[in-house]
């Protein structure tokens, strides 16, 4: 076990041991906000979070390449530090957050690096701007923070998705955006324009992108009055309550390869459900994307994915079961592409989502053509462990 996860887990038991005698609704008293400095009207927030992680199972190809073995690997899933707040005025606000995700994880380069850079002018409830390095705004379960997340990991289906309009870091890439919300929260939305792929970007296997057109993306979530919702999580911890139904369409064309003139379009449209009511909390999100080539030998890809989840937050030990169910087709043009993902766990609130533990238990089946099947193994078992310590 390397020093830093020693490290972690020891802080982790402190909190635990020192925490005891300030316990509150929550085992060990009230989430906490980070520190917060104020001058005048400007401020800086900052807070640090980790989350230690086990993973068990079949998580390593076997010698031969020909089945998945057993074995086990301790790290980092997330480190993050988080500076935001409000520069100069309240109306223009501001985040920079370094992140060094999966810390020691086998074959993991670790680096830290910038996930969001970014500045936000807040003119109105009904529109603000944006510019900087931020999320891109498609996939619901992708744009709430990983802080609030019911599963461990993210769907299969939208990890790929994330991934359709960049090479490195795509779904944090820098932008130009505009958004808001009408009517106390019942219509929101966001549209926004960024570079998508770019010059020198190796896009195919022996190609590399010359020029394209701009990437844009746009989202616009509903609700009814009354069932709004402030600020997305997966996990509620059994208060209030929400209902959104969520749309989203992103697309780049006229993508261009410099070793040919055969160019390529790209496009992705999404639907999603997310609600609860007090302590049960459910979502629905599909997605659907194509990848189209004006070169003759080769064939329109279209991938989809959908999963549906729940969960419910039980009050007193303050434990919340949870489940997903996934369908992801690496590409509905072929057959046998599809995989199946079950995840059946349980998250523990020491702290709300300052202090956690979550415990999953991942089935994953593969049909034959799909890219993770194996020769002996069409299936693996994966379990995952993770606590958080977000202060």
């Amino acid at each position: 076990m390397s020093k830093l996860l020693q490290v972690t887990i020891a802080l982790l038991i402190g909190m635990i041991i020192s925490s005891t005698a300030y316990a509150e609704e929550f085992l060990l008293g009230d989430e906490t906000k980070g520190v917060t400095l104020k001058a005048n009207e400007a401020d800086l927030n900052i807070r640090v979070r980790l989350q230690p992680r086990i993973d068990y199972g079949d998580i390593i190809k076997s010698q031969d390449g020909k089945s998945y073995t057993s074995d086990k690997d301790f790290y980092l899933r997330r480190i993050r530090l988080e500076m935001s707040g409000a520069l100069l005025v309240k109306t223009l606000k501001y985040n920079l957050t370094l992140t060094g995700d999966k810390w020691d994880k086998a074959g993991n380069t670790n680096e830290i690096g910038v996930q969001y850079a970014y500045l936000e002018w807040e003119m109105d409830d009904a529109f603000a701007l944006i510019s900087g390095k931020e999320k891109l705004p498609y996939s619901r379960v992708s744009l709430t923070s990983s802080s609030k997340q019911l599963s461990i990991e993210r769907p299969v289906s939208t990890e790929a998705a994330k991934k359709l309009f960049g090479k490195t870091e795509a779904y944090y890439q820098p932008k130009i955006a505009a958004k808001g919300k009408f009517l106390e929260g019942v219509i929101g939305y966001e549209a926004a324009f960024a570079d998508g792929w770019q010059n020198g970007e190796s896009i195919q296997t022996g190609l590399t992108v010359f020029k394209a057109s701009p990437f844009y993306v746009a989202r616009v979530e509903l609700s009814p009055p009354g069932w709004t919702e402030p600020k997305k999580s997966d996990a509620n911890l059994g208060k209030g309550k929400h209902l959104v139904l969520g749309l989203d369409y992103a697309a780049q064309t006229g993508i261009e390869y410099k070793e040919n003139n055969y160019k390529e379009d790209r496009a992705l449209a999404g639907i999603d459900l997310s609600g609860h009511y007090e302590g049960l909390t459910f979502q629905l999100e599909y997605n659907a994307w194509n990848v189209k080539f004006t070169d003759p030998s080769k064939k329109e890809q279209t991938p989809n994915g959908w999963y549906a989840q729940a969960g419910y937050f039980i009050d007193g030990p303050m434990i919340e079961p949870v489940i997903r169910y996934e369908v992801y087709d690496q590409d509905s043009n072929s057959s046998n592409k599809k995989e199946t993902d079950t995840t059946i766990g349980v998250n523990w609130y020491l702290k709300g989502h300052s202090l956690k533990w979550g415990l999953n238990w991942v089935h994953s089946e593969y049909e034959k053509s799909n890219s993770n099947w194996l020769a002996n193994s069409d299936k693996k078992d994966v379990y995952q462990l993770q606590a958080q310590i977000y202060f």
